[in-house]
């Protein structure tokens, strides 16, 4: 088996495909390179300014009122380290979470509730992986499947048809040992080529000061090149299957051209496409802005409905001083349940509407799954940390963030002994100033369990497709005539 790799290294390292196939690579690498460090540096400057003006902001507010009218104010996220890798078509998604509008009117102001910004559905919806943006999911999706073909059309097909396959089974050769080390050679082949080309990318990426990779982003890094040699596996397996069964190099060569046309190219886009239109529709942002003002009309009906209640009862009987103080305070509790209800409804409405467009692309990604590119491409937004998945992490570390911000509120509130605790009136919460350094500040984190956890199961599905693809090449050619 040694003498048959070392035999198809010498063969592949000195064709011409392997010059072309490493010129092509190095060249997509170096430009991917380029255009990051060109974009990257102003997408962490807009970040930075724009995270110091909204923390300003918030620490200019010193009454716990209004923070909590105002709330956090809007959060931002983090440009990944990794965009070079996978863009994940952060272009399409929003890049903060946005606050629903704040009123004033009947008496009361209603409290910051955090909003999903809208998602741009006609373009998530395409999911094949995209060729207008040169990343790595480009290069990788389309000439790592492509290119292990070429080394592989010929490798049983070719010598049947000269004849050596016949001779070197002859000898004390076995079918498994002469299969092993023909995807071997051609696996190291396709992989130098790529680790050289990987390489210079990240030697040019590494001069910049703006782009440098901590360690936890070179684990992914490393991940990331394991994930694309398992890719490149499944089409050497898959270029052995076509070779083992024709008996002809140029038919193994068209047959193979088919099939990645239709697997890496066709599949995606059409089911990602017919999905779309297989699936219920998702609430227009028109239909969810009419559903939303008929809830705040139901709302602000029954807040008046309670408050003319209360006003006709206190101008009905005489009451003392003390009724009358008892009075306001219901009448503070009403208001209370009025903003509160106003606000937890808002954002219980932008969840549902989030998560029928979410599910609406997790299950389109569910059918492209039948495609290894599909597969491929969303393991590597996940261990890059862009993409669908990163968008609804972000919002669920939004959302705890909210969560412990309304707490710290809280807890200042019944801190102090003068408040009423009548939490989202003005009157009913302490005055007390609150120190800025006290105020909780949201950041943005994505640790490395973050990034593989839903990465996992595509990576299995990748490893399983390798698998089965191997062992099918293996029958094909035990029971193949030579």
């Amino acid at each position: 088996m040694r003498h048959i790799v070392r035999r198809e290294l010498l063969d592949h390292l000195t064709s011409l495909r392997f010059a072309l196939t490493t010129l092509i690579l190095v060249a997509l690498m170096v430009t991917n390179a380029v255009v990051h460090l060109q974009t990257h540096p102003e997408r962490v400057r807009k970040y930075s300014e724009n995270v110091s003006a909204s923390h300003t902001e918030l620490k200019s507010r010193t009454q716990l009122y209004e923070l909590l009218r105002k709330g956090p104010g809007k959060l931002y996220k983090r440009p990944s380290a990794l965009a070079f890798i996978a863009d994940g078509g952060d272009a399409f998604l929003p890049s903060k979470t946005v606050s629903a509008g704040s009123w004033t009117r009947y008496g009361s102001a209603s409290i910051w509730a955090m909003g999903v910004p809208r998602l741009n559905m006609d373009s998530i919806s395409n999911l094949r992986p995209t060729a207008t943006v040169i990343d790595w999911v480009f290069i990788i999706t389309y000439l790592l499947s492509f290119i292990p073909l070429l080394f592989t059309f010929d490798a049983l097909s070719g010598e049947r048809e000269r004849g050596t396959l016949r001779l070197c089974l002859a000898n004390s050769i076995s079918r498994p040992a002469l299969l092993v080390g023909k995807f071997l050679g051609a696996l190291i082949t396709v992989l130098i080529a790529f680790y050289f080309a990987v390489l210079f990318n990240l030697a040019i990426i590494s001069t910049e000061s703006w782009t440098q990779l901590g360690g936890a982003d070179w684990g992914r890094v490393g991940l990331i090149v394991l994930i694309a040699s398992c890719y490149a596996g499944i089409f050497i397996a898959v270029g052995l299957i076509v070779s083992a069964m024709t008996r002809e190099s140029r038919l193994s060569l068209v047959v193979l051209l088919l099939i990645w046309v239709t697997v890496v190219v066709f599949m995606p886009s059409t089911l990602g496409t017919l999905s779309t239109k297989w699936m219920p529709s998702v609430q227009t942002h028109h239909q969810f802005r009419m559903a939303r003002g008929k809830t705040f009309d139901q709302i602000k009906s029954d807040f008046l409905n309670k408050r003319e209640t209360l006003r006709e009862r206190r101008q009905s009987t005489e009451t003392s001083q003390a009724e009358v103080a008892e009075t306001d305070i219901s009448e503070l509790e009403i208001q209370r349940e009025f903003v509160s209800k106003d606000m937890e409804m808002r954002e219980q409405l932008s969840r549902e509407h989030l998560a029928a467009q979410s599910a609406q692309v997790l299950r389109a990604r569910q059918i492209t799954r039948c495609s290894p590119a599909a597969i491929v491409q969303y393991a590597l937004e996940s261990m890059a940390g862009t993409g669908f998945n990163r968008h609804l992490h972000f919002l669920d570390s939004s959302r705890l963030h909210i969560r412990q911000f309304r707490n710290f509120i809280v807890e200042m509130d019944r801190a102090d002994p003068e408040s009423l605790h009548i939490i989202g009136i003005r009157k009913g919460m302490s005055e007390k100033p609150v120190s800025p350094a006290a105020i909780p500040i949201f950041q943005d984190k994505l640790t490395f369990q973050d990034t593989l956890n839903p990465a996992i199961a595509d990576m299995l599905l990748l490893i399983l497709l390798l698998s089965v693809f191997l062992a099918g090449a293996f029958l094909v050619f035990l029971r193949s005539e030579v």
